[in-house]
């Protein structure tokens, strides 16, 4: 019994974190922007935190970052810290937006060029 609270737990939790296409709309939409035109004009979303394709990506591609409960637009980046300095999201230690630092381990999707 315990044993399947642990695992019900754990799989709310990670539900929680998780980010699917309506909700970055909604993200998005808070920020005035267009999911749909933006993908017309060539962009991407791409969801999840920074595994898989997105280790490759040149940073400089990145129009929109995704963390919990924010849209953070390309121009709102005060800096970029990276492991070794590739330039690539992948290698993205943290940012910093307004004073406060965020984490590849923050993101949950990015919207990209």
């Amino acid at each position: 019994m315990k044993t399947l609270i642990i695992i019900s737990t754990l799989l709310l939790s990670f539900s929680a974190l998780a980010l699917d296409r309506v909700n970055a709309e909604k993200l998005l939409q808070q920020r005035q922007l267009n999911l749909r035109a933006m993908e017309q004009s060539g962009s991407k979303l791409l969801l999840g935190e920074v595994t898989g394709a997105g280790l490759v990506l040149p940073a400089d591609r990145v129009q929109v970052i995704l963390v919990d409960q924010r849209a953070i637009l390309k121009k709102e980046i005060e800096s970029m810290d990276f492991s070794p300095v590739s330039g690539k999201l992948g290698d993205l230690d943290s940012f910093r937006v307004g004073g406060s630092y965020f984490t590849r381990e923050d993101i949950r999707g990015v919207v990209v060029k």
